[in-house]
């Protein structure tokens, strides 16, 4: 016979006591619906700004240079290579 894990039996029970139907004796006003809207909105506008204000800054680390490699400062030798 092989010993279970307490950790599965636990598991097991935890996932039965979640699943099981209960009464939630809770009232929710108008003023709790309103809550979670305004800070559905606040959040939408908080990434929309964090977006405009560091997308360039982030989107810049991912792109090349424009600048061809003729125009590239050379060392002192002039051949260009470092």
């Amino acid at each position: 016979m092989t010993k279970k894990s307490p950790v599965v039996f636990v598991t097991v029970l935890a996932c039965l006591a979640a699943l099981m139907p209960t009464s939630a004796y809770a009232y929710l006003d108008p003023g709790t619906g309103a809550f979670a809207v305004q800070s559905l909105i606040a959040a939408i506008a908080g990434g929309l700004i964090a977006i405009r204000a560091y997308g360039r800054r982030i989107l810049g680390l991912f792109r090349r240079s424009k600048a061809p490699p003729e125009s590239w400062p050379k060392d002192s030798s002039g051949n260009g290579h470092s």
